[in-house]
């Protein structure tokens, strides 16, 4: 039986009846007529315009995790984006800001100015205000979360409407980042180690990302996934075309959706698994757009996740259990290749201070190491090499 079926559900704080929708849009590629196009099909299914208040400040959150050019499907594609400016601004939306706030390895080396240039963002400059600003406010959690606050950067704190723009890739850590983990680039980038050493485990880590999610209340999310990153995502992976827009209203649920479509089990996947265990996905809703896509081979998932997709529940299933059996006793860890040149951005980065340099090359200390492999994720040169050890802790 498929996961989501045409229901209603009650909103507990107003009673009112609502239902959510999770569109899927074809997009062959990253022309502005395509785009607009597309765009417009996703805000329309979902009626955007009848939501968005009068005069709102109106933030985009894309994914700018590094300060690569958008051809290699690290970053939310800057075309896209564009055309979802130029969408509100067709509506009527004045006030419009791209915030991101990626890692602080990145912006102890570099200015958010530069991470613009070289990620094709500076153009967008003519139409919306890009955010520079870091400043940050706390914000509570919703009641009976572990974290009770976040430290949550102003520009997206202040909005009124948040629109979530992520890229669809695979993750070493999380296996898929799509909506929810996207929404991580809303804490100051100096302070994201801090939660990798606070939750180690990646079901902890990932329950944290749900609590954030709930914490920012992403309005509208819509996902580039029509060039994805493969195999060692989030940036050291490989680029492989998909043709696929995804949105909704809901956050938790487009996620499952996303799963669902592309044949990844999500048990896979530890934010989708923490939303399900918090009954955050289960106000199933409509699927429309081109749902009749079928993938015409598997997604490569990273080389940290040993269970592969596309291969139907029960195997798939199976798989899983076997991934997790193997998780309680192996962790994932950083091997240093040729292609290192000594740029140190892993090492500030490590949350444990488990890299260091000796000898003119840079060595880790297992017995640190947590496994988050924060320093691929960093590494703009893919000098990361992904091993297994037997856990200690």
């Amino acid at each position: 039986m498929p996961f989501f079926s045409i229901l209603e559900y009650s909103d507990s704080e107003n009673g009112e009846l609502f239902m959510n929708t999770y569109a899927v849009f074809k997009a062959d590629n990253y022309e502005d007529e395509v785009l607009f196009e597309t765009v417009s099909k996703h805000f329309e299914a979902h009626d955007i315009k009848s939501k968005i208040p009068h005069g709102a400040k109106v933030l985009l959150k894309p994914n700018l995790v590094a300060d690569k050019d958008a051809a290699f499907s690290v970053t939310t594609n800057p075309r896209f984006v564009f055309a979802i400016i130029k969408y509100l601004k067709q509506i009527g939306v004045e006030d419009i800001t791209v915030a991101d706030c990626p890692g602080g390895a990145l912006l102890l080396f570099s200015e958010m100015v530069d991470v613009y240039e070289k990620t094709g963002y500076s153009f967008l400059s003519e139409f919306a205000m890009l955010n520079t600003d870091f400043e940050s406010s706390d914000v509570a959690s919703p009641n009976g979360s572990v974290n009770p606050k976040f430290n949550i950067i102003n520009a997206i704190s202040d909005a009124d409407y948040i629109i979530n723009v992520p890229k669809l890739k695979t993750h070493n850590m999380t296996c898929i980042t799509a909506g929810v983990k996207n929404l991580f680039g809303s804490i100051p980038g100096l302070q994201k180690p801090a939660f990798h050493a606070k939750y180690p485990a990646i079901k902890d880590f990932s329950n944290m990302l749900v609590e954030l999610a709930q914490t920012v209340k992403p309005d509208f999310t819509i996902v580039d996934a029509i060039d994805i990153m493969e195999g060692n995502g989030p940036t050291n992976g490989k680029k492989r075309h998909l043709g696929l827009t995804f949105s909704s209203c809901d956050v938790f649920g487009l996620d499952a959706f996303i799963l669902e479509l592309l044949g990844i089990h999500e048990d896979l996947v530890a934010t989708v698994s923490a939303s399900k265990q918090k009954g955050l996905i289960n106000r199933h809703g409509e699927k429309i757009g081109d749902t009749d896509f079928k993938i015409d081979k598997p997604i490569l998932l990273p080389a940290s996740f040993s269970a592969t997709s596309g291969l139907g529940k029960l195997t798939a299933k199976t798989k899983t259990l076997a991934e997790k059996a193997v998780a309680a006793v192996l962790m994932s860890y950083p091997q240093m290749n040729e292609n290192c040149v000594l740029c140190k951005k892993c090492i500030v980065t490590c949350p444990k201070r488990a890299l260091k340099i000796e000898n003119k090359k840079i060595v880790l200390n297992k017995k640190l190491c947590i496994g988050c492999l924060c320093c691929d994720e960093v590494c703009p040169n893919g000098a990361v090499d992904i091993k297994k050890k037997i856990k200690t802790r």
